[in-house]
């Protein structure tokens, strides 16, 4: 039985299941179980996760340690350039370093790592992995909206989209822009939550039957933003046939 145990650390627990033709004992399962101790720690972990919206989102601080061996950082880099914000700084030479990084993105997720190289031959290379699912400071649920008349056997079909603050703070709308003639949006605020429900009707009579229209509505608000939040409108009017409406929605 051999364990590879590299970039593992701490407590560990491995298994191994042999099936043979014994008849008292056709299965074993043989247990490993140990403390890895690291040639380098990377403490509180190796893995650094930025969730949530930009404004509670704080700094994170891994520290290097060696346990027995000195060693030296001799680079640094990492595959999410413009994504994250990192430093390293020498806290006792040849036995302590500590990282700190920082998301830059507004919003939406990403994930990669930092490397950092040492000057120790059994342990050359340092990976700390950093992952992200950052909330913008307004999101909306769903992104996408389907409306209008999706099935001739079905009535026409509205839409309903909720806005939250990523700092669950509360906010006004200021502004919607979208196209009057596909349809009407109006917002309404949410009884127990900081946020809106947009309502959005669509208006058939601007577009022919059997075909579909892609609009978008704009929000502003008075959070400060890099822009609008954006939601994706489908109008259909498949007013011809089922089949239509399913040849309709396959071609979106």
């Amino acid at each position: 039985m051999k364990v590879n145990l590299e970039n593992f650390q701490g407590n560990i627990m491995k298994t191994v299941t042999i099936e043979s033709d014994d008849p008292d004992n056709p299965r074993q399962v043989l247990k490993l179980r140990g403390v890895v101790k690291a040639i380098i720690t990377i403490k509180p972990s190796p893995n650094i996760s930025f969730t949530g919206s930009t404004g509670r989102l704080s700094r994170s601080v891994v520290d290097l340690q060696a346990t027995k061996t000195p060693f030296h950082i001799k680079s640094i880099d990492t595959n999410l350039t413009g994504k994250i914000d990192y430093s390293i700084r020498t806290v006792t030479d040849g036995t302590h370093y500590r990282l700190k990084v920082s998301n830059k993105v507004r919003q939406g997720g990403y994930s990669g790592f930092i490397r950092l190289e040492t000057d120790l031959p059994r342990a050359p290379w340092l990976l700390v992995r950093v992952m992200a699912a950052i909330k913008g400071a307004i999101s909306a649920s769903p992104e996408t909206v389907l409306i209008g008349k999706l099935d001739a056997d079905n009535p026409v079909r509205s839409g309903a989209v909720t806005l939250v603050s990523g700092d669950d703070k509360p906010f006004k709308i200021t502004a919607l822009s979208y196209d009057k003639e596909l349809m009407s949006v109006t917002g309404e605020k949410l009884e127990n939550q900081n946020g809106y429900l947009l309502k959005i009707v669509p208006k058939l009579g601007s577009i022919g039957r059997g075909t579909a229209k892609q609009a978008t509505i704009g929000v502003q608000t008075d959070i400060k933003t890099d822009g609008k939040t954006n939601v994706l409108v489908y109008i259909f009017n498949n007013s011809s046939g089922p089949r239509a409406g399913r040849r309709l929605r396959n071609n979106m």
